[in-house]
């Protein structure tokens, strides 16, 4: 009895591991997000031989002036290699209701940037606002980059 017992454990102990999801998020400053400053990320990832995918998640407060968020993302491997794409965002419906998930003041809106990427294509992700007349975009609080395993 005490040797199954034992097995049973062992077993359960050499069971895999489940991977799990990584975010990392950066805070913009109250004073705005200028569309000189980019935000780099370096994603986490649980199991290097696995496929991820990528999400980019916004959240925003009721101070946010715009339907929509307008970004450039780039997303860099480990060869250096550049894979720029534009993000556009929409943030609220016709009527002005905010989309995003959320309570409170705050929202979350998120979008897939890649799909089926390996984590050495994808060392690091930079992010640019690119709202057409804004130097200084206000009521973005923070944006963060969401590695999921696939």
């Amino acid at each position: 009895m005490v040797f199954i017992a034992a097995a049973m454990l062992i077993l359960a102990s050499c069971q895999r591991k489940p991977v799990m999801s990584h975010a990392s998020f950066v805070n913009l400053p109250a004073s705005g997000w200028q569309n000189s400053m980019p935000l780099e990320f370096h994603p986490v990832y649980d199991d290097s031989a696995r496929a991820h995918q990528l999400i980019l998640a916004v959240r925003h407060d009721n101070s946010y002036k715009y339907a929509n968020l307008s970004l450039v993302v780039d997303i860099i491997g480990t060869d250096s290699v550049v894979k720029r794409q534009t993000v556009e965002l929409r943030l609220a419906d016709e009527y002005g209701n905010w989309t995003g998930a959320g309570f409170g003041a705050l929202y979350q809106d998120k979008t897939s940037i890649a799909t089926a990427i390996a984590p050495d294509q994808a060392r690091s992700v930079v992010v640019w606002q690119t709202m057409e007349g804004n130097d200084t975009l206000r009521g973005v609080v923070n944006l963060g980059i969401i590695a999921r395993p696939q």
